[in-house]
Order: C-alpha cells, then structure tokens, then sequence
C-alpha cells in the first residue's frame, strides 16, 4: 500500500541522514551500561548527571516493557545522551520535533536524548525513556515491518504509562468539540505543532487501549503473527477479524457516541475516568448547595415561627 512505502522510505532517509552526523558528534565520550541489558549509553562530561538518570530508568523499566512486548531477549541497545542537538536537527528536519526531548532511530537501535530539554524538565525522562524504549524494543519483537504510527505511538505511551487525568479531559475537549485526529490520518508522520501532535498521541492511546485495555494479555500474540506476516492490515484483519479501515470508522463513532453520551458517568475504561469524576463532583456538589439552601430556608422558617409565638405570648 502507499502508506506503507511512505514509511520505509521516510525511515530508511532519517536513519540515513542521522548516521552521517552521529558518528562525528560522539567521538570521544564516555561511556556506562545498564546492568543485565546490553545497553551503552554515551555520555559527555556536561551530561554526567542525566545520563546516570538514563542509566536507573532503563535499570528499572527494560524487563517489564520486553516482558509485555513477549520479548524473550534484549539485543545491543545504544543511547546518546547529547548536549548538542544540532547536527539532529539539521538531518532531521521536521521529524525532530523542536519540543521533542529524545527520539530513537530504529534501524540502529539508537535514541537520543537531548540532555538541555532533559535537565530543563527532570521528571521527563521517567516517561520519555520508557517511551522510546518500547519504540526500540518493538522493533526488535516484530523486525522490519511498517506500522502505523497510532499504533507505535499509542503503544508508546501505554508501556510509559503516560496517560493522566488530564490527557483524559483534553480529549474529552476534542470530541467535544469535533476536533478529534482521524486515525487514519495518523500513518507515517504527526502533525508538526506540538498542540497537534498531542492531540494526536491521545487519540493513539486511546485507539490501541480500546484494541487491547481489556485484554493486553494479547499484545504479544498479535505482535508474533504481525512479525510472520510481515504486513499490518492482514496481520490486524486476521487477528481481530475486521479490516483496519473499517475498524477506524467505528472507533471513530464509537468514541464520539461515548463522550456524547448521558451515560458518560457510566462509561469503562481510562478515557472516561476524568469526565466520570468530574460529573459525579458536580453532582454531589449541586446537591449539597440544594441541601444547604433547605436548611437554610427551614432555619428562617423556624425563627419567624418563634417570633410569632414570642409576639402573640407578650
């Protein structure tokens, strides 16, 4: 399909251009491993901070998202913790995004994590490298095979556990305000805004835990037969038994029926969890504010009774 020839070739010229310029930027550093993993990560003496920070997270976080991915081994995994991020920005253009604080090139096995943004927005990296993580180690479950970018992204972010109540009321705001990304529009790239491409990433979680929230359990099942077929709209037809076009269009209904609903308050599922609370808020608070006014009026009732009698007794 066209979609999937947009993919290798924008995959095959990132990796292209990011591998004329790494090698130069990186020539003498330092280096540190991650304990059990094969995994380098290269470091300047400006960097010592961040890429020790680099160093835990992957410590902590490599087992649990290989183990989700069904992923029995990690291979050699390199991370470029750089405080010069230009010689990136040049080859890359617009697909490195200018608020991005790291990126993984696939076929290389690299991320890159901009040490600047890192130290600007410490608590970052507990999301951010986990997020290209998964990045990396899908690649290595499923190969070379092209996907969409929903799905990697959406996966992303779910293995980052990155989705909060707010990711929630914000894309609640898009549907309710006819907004919402088109699935299928998401293909090999996101919008370059980064209001855009947060828009767009929400609508990728929440298109791949609508696939898989209640039965993750499959994930790997569905990757290993992605990797035989070594195409996604038959790997996804044969194992969810509907086409990906097809699917889209009713996500897309399905999720504007959803936020649409009166029964909102009733919805499963972490896309309404937010919206849940907050009506149940208003709710409790509209009927204490009612409570509170017939007390209220009963008290004034009460004290105009105890005057009568109090006159009518002189």
């Amino acid at each position: 399909m066209r979609w999937l020839r947009r993919i290798r070739r924008a995959a095959t010229l990132t990796i292209l251009l990011a591998t004329l310029t790494a090698g130069a930027a990186y020539a003498d550093t330092r280096r540190i491993t991650v304990d059990e993993y094969p995994i380098v990560i290269i470091y300047n003496d400006n960097s010592d901070r961040v890429a020790k920070r680099v160093q835990e997270i992957c410590r902590d976080v490599v087992g649990d998202l290989a183990a989700e991915l069904g992923l029995e081994s990690v291979t050699p995994i390199e991370v470029i913790v750089a405080d010069d991020m230009r010689p990136y920005r040049r080859a890359m253009g617009s697909r490195l995004p200018a608020w991005g604080v790291a990126f993984a090139l696939l076929n290389e096995q690299r991320i890159v994590v901009d040490v600047k943004r890192a130290a600007n927005a410490w608590n970052s990296l507990e999301r951010v490298i986990p997020h290209e993580l998964s990045h990396i180690l899908l690649a290595q479950k499923v190969g070379p095979v092209a996907m969409p970018i929903w799905f990697v992204e959406g996966l992303a972010k779910w293995q980052a556990r990155e989705w909060s109540m707010v990711d929630s009321w914000r894309l609640m705001n898009t549907v309710w305000g006819h907004d919402t990304p088109v699935l299928m529009r998401l293909i090999d790239r996101y919008p370059v805004s980064e209001a855009g491409a947060q828009a767009a990433y929400r609508i990728s979680y929440a298109a791949f835990t609508d696939l898989f929230g209640s039965d993750v359990d499959r994930l790997p099942e569905f990757l290993e037969l992605l990797a035989d077929q070594g195409d996604f709209v038959v790997a996804f037809e044969r194992f969810f038994g509907v086409g990906l076009v097809t699917y889209s269009q009713a996500f897309q209904k399905r999720l504007e029926m959803k936020y649409h609903s009166r029964l909102l308050l009733f919805q499963p599922g972490p896309l309404f969890s937010f919206a849940s609370v907050l009506f149940l808020v208003a709710i409790l608070r509209y009927q204490w504010r009612k409570r509170r006014k017939l007390r209220n009026l009963e008290r004034q009732e009460q004290g105009l009774s105890l005057d009568d009698n109090g006159s009518d007794g002189v």
